[in-house]
């Protein structure tokens, strides 16, 4: 998105030197706002951003993701440096789990300055129990008229570790919002189109994002009994772990895909999900296999392109991605054909530029936010 972007650098591997090198080159280009986000594995230590940030002649934040995308590439090491035109005003939220009193009150700076209408972005630790009441807080505040685009960020292999820095600090179980441009209305398209297979369940018992019962039995038999049903092959409770990439929960919604729910672990007889699923409430089990997840990403590209606005789309080069680490991990070598799937999609010469996520974030049609799990999220003009 020319019209928000000033440029986007991208680099597989990196050194603290490269880092500081491409912020000064961003500045140089007129960015008013930097965003830098660091792949899980690269040898960029988040620690060391704050003092960058400091140092830096414009507002700075990091993250840490799982992933990063650029074009058709994709990697874990990598960084992506996103230099935004101006005016930009982000907030940095340090304790998402504070009380509503106080996130009320910190999300009002940014209502002020920027109003009710227009579209931003959002970067939420996905690995903390509170982002939910913390998204549901933000819609509160901001009203079903801002157009929101995000992810959740922070490390799969580390939970406990910071995710989120700017020039006074590192955090974890923080957020950052920033609004990208009042004068434009950003195009979301959102997608994952999995096949239900199993199911309902009744969650009958739960804590935020754990599920220790379905049906009055214990959450993980229930699975294994349901996915060695479906499968046609006998898979014994401690080898779950090997199949929940294929087999998340999904939640029925009206007018809307199932809001997705992925297991990340299986911990004694309970199922850790990404996101808080509640007591009561009804899931299915959803099937994801190649020819699906594939399928999908290119009707997602094909529907985000038909959303483009002539007027403004010439004036983009740049498409965000906000795309399931999930995905990419079930399918390993070939998560390219998906990245490829999606780029035949969009209109020539633009760059699809993005991030593997810890959940994924997005307005459903009547607007309120969500925070996904297993789907594409495309944004543009």
């Amino acid at each position: 998105m020319t019209a928000i972007f000033t440029n986007i650098e991208f680099l597989d591997e990196a050194t603290k030197d490269d880092v500081v090198a491409l912020i000064a080159q961003t500045v140089s280009k007129g960015a008013q706002y930097i965003l830098v986000v660091i792949g899980s594995q690269s040898s960029i230590c988040i620690e060391s951003m704050p003092a960058i940030a400091a140092s830096t002649p414009v507002p700075l934040n990091a993250c840490v993701i799982p992933g990063v995308v650029f074009g058709q590439q994709y990697s874990y090491s990598g960084i992506l440096i996103l230099g935004f035109k101006g005016p930009i005003t982000s907030l940095l939220i340090p304790d998402i789990s504070a009380s509503h009193e106080v996130l009320c009150q910190q999300l009002q700076q940014f209502v002020a300055t920027n109003g009710t209408y227009g579209s931003a972005g959002i970067f939420v630790d996905g690995l903390s129990h509170a982002v939910e009441p913390f998204i549901a807080t933000v819609y509160e505040i901001l009203g079903s008229d801002r157009i929101l685009i995000g992810a959740g960020v922070g490390d799969l292999n580390r939970p406990s570790n910071m995710c989120i820095a700017n020039d006074q600090g590192c955090y974890r179980n923080a957020a950052i919002l920033f609004c990208y441009s009042n004068s434009f209305k950003l195009q979301v398209e959102g997608k994952h189109d999995l096949p239900q297979v199993a199911g309902p369940y009744l969650v009958t018992e739960a804590n935020a994002n754990l599920i220790h019962s379905l049906n009055y039995q214990p959450a993980a038999a229930v699975f294994s009994d349901a996915i060695s049903t479906v499968s046609g092959v006998k898979i014994p409770q401690h080898e779950i772990d090997q199949h929940i990439n294929s087999y998340p929960f999904g939640l029925k919604q009206l007018n809307e895909e199932h809001l997705i729910r992925d297991i990340i672990a299986v911990k004694g007889n309970s199922l850790v999900c990404v996101g808080n699923v509640a007591e009561n409430s009804l899931v299915y089990i959803l099937n994801a296999t190649k020819d699906v997840l594939i399928a999908a990403a290119s009707d997602a590209g094909k529907q985000f392109s038909q959303k483009l606005l002539p007027a403004t789309a010439d004036q983009m080069r740049f498409v965000v991605l906000i795309d399931c680490i999930s995905r990419a991990l079930y399918l390993g070598d070939d998560y390219q054909l998906e990245l490829g799937a999606i780029c035949e999609q969009l209109p020539l010469g633009k760059v699809l530029t993005g991030v593997l996520s810890i959940g994924e974030i997005k307005n459903t049609r009547q607007g309120a936010i969500q925070f996904l799990n297993k789907t594409i999220v495309l944004g543009g003009l």
